[in-house]
């Protein structure tokens, strides 16, 4: 007969078997469930029936003994008891049981006192069927596993209580020994062995560390990464508290639930009956395996949440970063409101800084309001007592001398004229005095008008001329010392550039455009009469153009007088239409033919001298934008190019043209008013 068996057999029994008789057996291929094989013998070769066993009894215990001492050279033709070696190695286990190298039972393996029932095998798990019940799962290794088992199996072992080979209480030792014996069927078995899956609720009332210290120490049994760091105690360092929870958020768990897969699928692997079946049932058990991986890591993450909000330590150190939140957050308030109250206050200081400004500005205005309107009354009743005192002249000497001799004796009216343009105040009240003959005495504030004289002194008609080539001598040694300064600025701009290097001498800033209007205002502000006027000018313009270089009263009337320049010549040129020298004449022979002194000068200069009138303008526009007071060489070449197919020295000599027209019309005005009355 040959048996079969439905677990694997270990390897020293893989291939061969013994019959009832000791006949040894030779099987050199798989024999399906039920069927027959054909086997050789030491006698014949016959087909024997396959029979499902267990790989234990005493036929199979007898076969592996035999064997043995088979290979020990033991066996000898008489006198071999099978059961020797069987009786010898209990004695053996009975003997280390006792005292030997393994120790005592009570200290090794704690079998029950009782003989066991399937009831009571059902109430224990596989390590106290096999007496490491008081030991951890750690702590039982392969070795010590296989001598628990073999005392397990002189304990339980059907021919030593009698029970038959289907004792529910040997199978299930078996079962132990199979399970505890493979590597993954350990772990997944102690994945499930009498373990509480339970976690706090977070609603528990007491002590937190008795409640979730168990709970945290009852998962870390399952923890790939160790030594574990525990849940600590209420005076914990809070680093070590953050250490923890940092390690049970990253927990990694070697749990195994294949083993709860395949029973709650109830899909067992070696019951398959073929490949197909075996490998789809190990694919379902291997999904649901994977979805209770899922859920234990659910489940701890869970716990470590509800821990990180039960914990009290971690409440207080939120309320300590609160505090210091709050604390900072206030600092920064009451810096932002020192700054507002700052700035509020830097802002009242400018405001009533500005009202000050402003008022004495005001104040300033009105002063020099005053003063104009007083200066301006006062050369309006100098001016009319003199016209008054040269018209009672005309009388007095007409009625005296007759008419002939008059205009020897009299102001003429070239004189009367210069006087009103280009004396001041007090030029023209001294030339009052003179004709009443009294002596001139300035006064800052004078009486009110004196009564007309009956007679005008003849002598001071020779004053009022002195006092005209005066003011004519002045004019022309202001602009002989302009003509100079421009004439030696030339020059040694001239003698720069053929030199290559700088200028020597320092030259006279120049003016800006600010500075400009300014001058234009504080001009009209300080009218002509007005007492030290070029200074309170220069003063007025150094006090509101602030930051620049302080401007003398020298500077600001060279300016000045530079600037009416510009004025009157482009006054000139805009009304002779930009015509060179005679252009008068041609205009005025222009206008009786019907077309515009403009229209006929523009032509002129388009065909006689190369200048459109686009051109003229453009000329005119630039001698108005850039003035004298720039570096010669700059200025001109700034004008030319704002003048379309011009060059610098053509520009130049436009302008000297021009300048030449001017003197030239001015020198026959003159020579017009200078003649007598008749």
């Amino acid at each position: 007969m040959v048996f079969r068996v439905k677990l694997p057999l270990p390897s020293s029994a893989d291939d061969v078997f013994m019959d009832e008789e000791g006949v040894l057996i030779d099987i050199t291929s798989p024999v399906p469930w039920g069927g027959t094989k054909s086997v050789t013998t030491e006698e014949t070769s016959i087909d024997l029936p396959v029979r499902e066993i267990e790989t234990c009894g005493l036929a199979y215990f007898r076969y592996q003994l035999k064997r043995q001492a088979i290979e020990a050279g033991e066996a000898g033709s008489g006198g071999f008891d099978p059961c020797k070696r069987l009786r010898d190695e209990a004695e053996g286990e009975e003997e280390i049981g006792e005292g030997g190298e393994g120790g005592s039972d009570d200290t090794t393996f704690r079998f029950p006192k009782k003989t066991l029932t399937p009831k009571d095998v059902k109430k224990m798990d596989y390590y106290e069927l096999l007496g490491l019940g008081h030991l951890s799962a750690t702590e039982v290794g392969p070795d010590l596993l296989k001598k628990a088992y073999r005392k397990a199996l002189l304990l339980y072992h059907p021919d030593k209580t009698g029970r038959g080979d289907r004792d529910e209480v040997f199978i299930e030792v078996q079962k132990a020994y199979e399970t505890l014996s493979d590597g993954r069927k350990k772990r997944a078995y102690d994945s499930e062995m009498n373990f509480d899956e339970s976690i706090p609720t977070g609603r528990e009332k007491g002590d937190f560390f008795k409640v979730y210290g168990p709970v945290f120490d009852r998962n870390a049994r399952f923890a790939v990464k160790r030594p574990v760091p525990n849940l600590g105690r209420e005076d914990s360092k809070i680093e070590d508290v953050y250490r923890f929870y940092d390690y049970w958020g990253r927990f990694e768990s070697w749990r195994d639930f294949s083993l709860k897969a395949a029973e709650e699928n109830d899909f067992h692997v070696e019951a398959a009956g073929s490949r197909e079946e075996k490998r789809w049932m190990q694919k379902e058990n291997d999904k649901l395996a994977r979805a209770m991986k899922k859920e234990e890591y659910k489940r701890l993450a869970t716990l470590v949440e509800r821990a990180r909000t039960a914990d009290p330590r971690l409440k207080r150190a939120k309320e300590l970063e609160k505090e210091k939140k709050e604390a900072i957050k206030a600092a920064r308030t009451a810096a932002a409101r020192e700054r507002e109250v700052q700035r509020r206050k830097d802002a009242e200081e400018e405001t009533k800084k500005k009202e000050e400004e402003e008022a004495r500005l005001k104040e300033e205005r009105a002063r020099a309001k005053l003063v104009r309107d007083q200066a301006k009354k006062r050369m309006r009743s100098a001016r009319s007592r003199f016209r008054a005192l040269c018209s009672l002249l005309h009388r007095q000497e007409e009625e005296a001398v007759g008419e002939e001799t008059a205009g020897r004796r009299v102001v003429s009216v070239e004189e009367e004229d210069f006087m009103f343009e280009h004396v001041d105040v007090m030029g023209m009240e001294e030339a009052v005095a003179a004709l009443e003959g009294v002596p001139y005495v300035y006064q800052a504030e004078p009486d009110g008008p004196s009564p007309p004289p009956a007679r005008v002194s003849p002598a001071g008609v020779a004053r009022v001329t002195a006092i005209v080539e005066r003011e004519r001598q002045k004019r022309r040694e202001a602009k002989r010392e302009e003509e100079t300064s421009k004439a030696a600025s030339g020059l040694a701009h001239a003698s720069a550039e053929k030199d290559g290097g700088e200028e020597s001498s320092p030259k006279e800033a120049a003016w800006t455009e600010e500075e400009l209007g300014v001058l234009a205002k504080a001009v009209v502000r300080f009218p002509a009469g007005t007492q030290k006027r070029w200074q309170c000018i220069a003063d007025y313009l150094n006090h509101m153009v602030r930051g620049a270089s302080l401007r003398s009263k020298e500077e600001c009337i060279k300016q000045y007088q530079v600037v009416q320049a510009g004025v009157s010549k482009s006054r000139v040129v805009a009304a002779t239409g930009g015509a060179g020298a005679g252009g008068g004449s041609e205009g005025r022979k222009s206008g009786k033919t019907g077309t515009s002194r403009g229209e006929d000068n523009g032509k002129a200069v388009a065909s006689g001298d190369g200048w459109s009138q686009e051109q003229q303008k453009q000329l005119e526009a630039g001698l108005v934008t850039y003035p004298a007071s720039m570096e010669k060489n700059e200025r001109w070449k700034r004008i030319s190019e704002g003048v379309q197919g011009k060059s610098k020295k053509e520009c130049a000599e436009r302008y000297k043209a021009l300048r030449a027209a001017v003197a030239k019309k001015k020198e026959e005005a003159a020579g017009a008013k200078t003649q007598p009355l008749k």
